[in-house]
C-alpha cells in the first residue's frame, strides 16, 4: 500500500456520506487496511469486504451534486487506468507475480488525482474512506485480472477448448461471465469471496475458476466450484462435506452446499484433465 501524504485542502466544499448500515467496525478495519495489510488478521479480511461494499453506495456531495464512491472509481479509476493496465498485464510473462508492481505505480497515480481533484481533502476526514475504496477495488482489479490472464494462458497451453471475453474491450469486460467450456458458463475468481459479497448472491453461473487457501500448507491452490449439471458430464462420485471442513475432502472430490445451492469442489488441475479428455 503507497504511503498516504497529508491532503491539499482543495477548493470546493464537499461533504461525505455514508450507508446507515456502515459502523465504527468498518471504519477501524479499513484504517487498518490503509495501514497495511500486514495489520488484518484473518477474521478482518470479510469485515473488510462487507465494508467495501458497503462504501459503493456511499456520496460525496459537492455544490448540491452527489456522486457515488462507485461513480467517482469508474471515472477517476477504471475510465483512465483500466485499459492500460489490461494491455501491460497481457505482455507480462508471469502476470500474477508481475503485477504488483503495476499496481502500486498507478496506485500513487489515483492518490495524487484524488487529491488535485479535491476529493481527498485534509479537512475531511471521511474523505480517507474514499481514498481506500478506491485503492481497495484497484487492488481487487489487478489481482483479478492478472489472475485471469494466467488461467486462459493455462488454458490455452493445456489445450482446453474454450472461449472468454474480450479483455481488451470493457463493455466484454463487464459482461455478465467470464467464459464458457463445453457450453457451460463460468467466472474466473482470484479467490472464494465472491460467494460472500451482496453483489453475487445469486451465484448463478454453471462453474468458478477461483483460489483456496490451505491453512495447514500455507499456500494458495487452484480450485473449481462446479454446479451438478456440469459435474455431471465430467463424471465422479463426490463426497458431501461442510464448507469448512472442504480440504479434509480434497484433492479429492467434494460436494457442498451455500446459500441453498450445491456445488461440486475439486482441484483445478482434476477439472482440467477430465474436461481435456471429455473434449477429446
Amino acid at each position: 500500500m503507497p504511503e498516504i501524504e497529508p491532503a491539499s485542502p482543495g477548493i470546493v466544499e464537499s461533504s461525505i456520506h455514508l450507508p446507515p448500515e456502515f459502523t465504527r467496525s468498518h471504519r477501524q478495519v479499513i484504517h487498518r487496511y490503509l495501514s497495511g495489510q500486514e495489520s488484518l488478521s484473518g477474521d478482518d479480511w470479510p469485515l473488510l469486504i462487507q465494508a467495501m461494499d458497503m462504501l459503493r453506495q456511499a456520496t460525496v456531495v459537492r455544490d448540491g451534486s452527489p456522486e457515488a464512491f462507485a461513480a467517482i472509481y469508474d471515472r477517476l479509476v477504471d475510465a483512465a487506468y483500466s485499459d492500460s493496465l489490461i494491455e501491460q498485464l497481457l505482455r507480462l510473462a508471469d502476470p500474477e507475480s508481475e503485477s504488483e508492481l503495476l499496481r502500486a505505480i498507478i496506485s500513487r497515480r489515483i492518490l495524487t488525482d484524488l487529491r488535485t481533484t479535491g476529493l481527498w481533502k485534509a479537512d475531511a476526514p471521511d474523505s480517507q474512506l474514499l481514498v481506500a475504496f478506491c485503492l481497495y477495488w484497484w487492488q481487487m482489479f489487478v489481482r483479478g485480472y492478472a489472475f485471469e490472464v494466467a488461467v486462459y494462458r493455462d488454458l490455452v497451453d493445456s489445450r482446453v477448448v474454450y472461449v472468454a471475453h474480450d479483455l481488451r474491450n470493457r463493455q466484454t469486460r463487464l459482461s455478465g461471465h467470464d467464459l464458457e467450456v463445453m457450453g457451460f458458463r463460468g467466472d474466473v475468481k482470484t479467490s472464494t469471496y465472491f460467494a460472500w459479497t451482496r453483489r453475487t448472491e445469486m451465484l448463478d453461473l454453471d462453474f468458478y475458476i477461483t483460489r483456496m487457501y490451505h491453512v495447514k500448507a500455507r499456500r494458495w491452490y487452484r480450485v473449481v466450484w462446479l454446479r451438478p449439471q456440469f459435474w455431471r458430464v465430467l463424471n465422479g462420485e463426490p463426497m458431501p462435506v461442510a464448507y469448512e471442513a472442504i480440504w479434509q475432502v480434497l484433492p479429492g472430490v467434494a460436494q457442498i452446499v451455500l446459500r441453498g445451492r450445491e456445488f461440486i469442489v475439486v482441484l483445478y488441475d482434476v477439472w482440467k484433465g477430465r474436461v481435456i479428455a471429455r473434449q477429446v
